[in-house]
C-alpha cells in the first residue's frame, strides 16, 4: 500500500556543518524517483512502503557518515486497506 512519510534529519552541529547533511539527504530523496515535497521543517514521501524505507535506510547511513550525532523524526501516515495520498489532505487548501 502507499504511504506519506515525514522525515526530518537533525545534524547536532553549527549551522554550516548542518545544511550540507540535510542538502545530500534531500540530494537522494530527489534521486530515489519517489514523490517527495521538501518543506522548512521536514520531507514528505509519498510512495510504497518497501520503496521509501529502502530510502529512509539510505538517508540514515549517509547523515550517519556524515554528522557525528543526529536526531532523525519519521511520522508515518498508513491505512490498512487504502493507499494514502496527500493530495486526498491538501488539495482543499490550494489558492
Amino acid at each position: 500500500m502507499q504511504i506519506n512519510l515525514g522525515i526530518q534529519v537533525v545534524p547536532i552541529s553549527d549551522r554550516e556543518s548542518g545544511f550540507p547533511v540535510i542538502d545530500k539527504c534531500i540530494e537522494l530523496t530527489q534521486n530515489s524517483g519517489i514523490k517527495y515535497t521538501v518543506t522548512p521543517f521536514e520531507t514528505v514521501l509519498e510512495g510504497q512502503y518497501e520503496e521509501i524505507m529502502t530510502l529512509v535506510d539510505q538517508i540514515y547511513k549517509t547523515a550517519n557518515e556524515l554528522s557525528p550525532e543526529l536526531v532523525i523524526n519519521i511520522r508515518i501516515h498508513s491505512r490498512r486497506d487504502l493507499d494514502v495520498v496527500g493530495s486526498e489532505k491538501t488539495d482543499k487548501f490550494d489558492q
